[in-house]
């Protein structure tokens, strides 16, 4: 019965991965051709408070408190232990929580809507974008804010190990976000409805995929089925997963003010294109990783030690050499790519894209130990570590930067990680493993 658990873990693995590649890549396409869209259509200026509204749009999701992210380790421990009501009970309870916090969010929304000034607060008092400011700014966290119950549809499915049914309604939400935008700015629409064309892709796509599945019965919410007590574990977990996430964003969220701090704005700017360049194949190693969570879930509390250790060394293995190869390509490709999409002028250190490849490969190989724990539901110890070596980042940010320019700031990040924060995840994640095993 192992044995064929196994292989049924192993083929959902793989549909996942496969599936996820393509919407990735789809994704990232259209975000380089929404990119110059936005730019030409609202020029320098209003393009500046575009991307400001839109950042504040992508930061509401970490407002369900971590429960999506603790949802998934929930679920996936209770598919190991065959036991559907739980898996029920914590879907139905959650989406009470998540609504509950959207509704009284939204009320906060119209208040800052009706008693806020948009326009001094975003820093564009006085200028042409300055009308923009509050509509704009409103539609982006009202579309954020609508998505965040139905979007725990897709932390369900990564649980049950169906990452690929999420990757056929991302892949359309993608489609129907880029259609809406080109002809938002044929029509001349203005910024808020730009704003609406970006929300709606994700809002269809997680209503869809909501829909389909809880169409099943065994997960359809029921107010009986809620249980606060029962959830307290899972509620737990996810403030945990949300000050893991909070602390790791601060590692990296850092960079651009620095360097426009230390060094200027053009070292800003270098650092944040440096930045899109590989993030995008970082990206694509997180959709491959994704699914290792669920599955070391599941395998840890069947009790499937030996499948969980053979897992964990081949992805270490495979993530290494995939990101170094692809590291290896970016490098050769960057600058002459980087002139095609913005110009001959753009040019960006050969020191600042190295440190950028060495980010890229050594998170890859933390990433997947991350997995495990993740799934293992070892989170304590990853804030500590995690809050430790975004501080350790920080004050050597602030010294690299002077010593090495640009790249110093990246390199600091990548000395931190590689020196401090990947060895203690490594070392915890077999003795986890060793521990387990002899408990079984």
């Amino acid at each position: 019965m192992t044995a064929e658990h196994a292989r049924r873990r192993n083929r959902r693995m793989l549909w996942s991965m496969l599936a996820g590649f393509p919407v990735r890549m789809l994704q990232i396409v259209s975000g380089l051709l929404i990119v110059p869209l936005a730019y030409r259509y609202l020029g320098a200026e209003r393009y500046g408070l575009w991307a400001a509204v839109t950042a504040i749009g992508q930061m509401v999701p970490l407002a369900d408190l971590g429960i999506g992210n603790g949802l998934i380790t929930a679920i996936s421990a209770a598919t190991g232990r065959e036991e559907p009501e739980r898996i029920r009970s914590a879907v139905s309870t959650a989406m009470l929580i998540v609504g509950t916090i959207a509704a009284l969010l939204l009320v906060v929304l119209g208040l800052l809507v009706l008693f806020s000034d948009w326009a001094r607060w975003l820093n564009v008092a006085g200028t042409d974008a300055a009308g923009d400011a509050r509509p704009a700014g409103a539609v982006c966290v009202l579309m954020a804010l609508l998505t965040l119950p139905v979007g725990l549809a897709a932390k369900i499915r990564i649980g049950l190990q169906e990452t690929f049914r999420n990757s056929v309604w991302d892949a359309s939400g993608v489609v129907v976000t880029l259609g809406l935008f080109v002809a938002a700015t044929r029509l001349d629409a203005g910024m808020a409805v730009l704003a609406v064309a970006l929300g709606t892709g994700p809002l269809l796509a997680a209503c869809c995929n909501g829909i389909e599945l809880w169409r099943r019965r065994n997960l359809t919410p029921r107010w009986v089925a809620i249980d606060f007590t029962g959830f307290r574990p899972v509620a737990r977990l996810g403030l945990l997963y949300f000050a893991l996430a909070c602390s790791a964003a601060l590692a990296t969220a850092a960079d651009n003010v620095i360097a426009i701090r230390l060094l200027g704005a053009e070292s800003a700017a270098a650092v944040g294109i440096a930045g899109k360049v590989f993030g995008a194949s970082q990206a694509v190693v997180i959709v491959a990783l994704m699914p290792l969570w669920p599955a070391f879930g599941e395998a840890l509390a069947r009790g499937d030690h030996q499948w969980a250790r053979r897992a964990l060394w081949r992805a270490v293995i495979l993530s290494f050499c995939v990101s170094a190869a692809g590291a290896g390509v970016l490098l050769a490709i960057a600058k002459p790519a980087i002139h095609i999409w913005l110009g001959r002028n753009a040019d960006l250190p050969t020191g600042l894209l190295l440190a950028n490849a060495a980010w890229l490969v050594s998170q890859s190989v933390g990433n997947v130990f991350a997995m495990l724990l993740n799934g293992a539901g070892v989170i304590r110890f990853q804030i500590i570590v995690s809050v430790s070596y975004a501080l350790i980042a920080l004050a050597l940010k602030l010294w690299l930067a002077h010593v090495l320019g640009i790249a110093g700031i990246v390199w600091a990040t990548v000395a931190s990680y590689v020196l401090f924060l990947l060895p203690l995840y490594a070392r915890y994640a077999w003795r986890h493993l060793a521990r387990i095993a002899a408990a079984g």
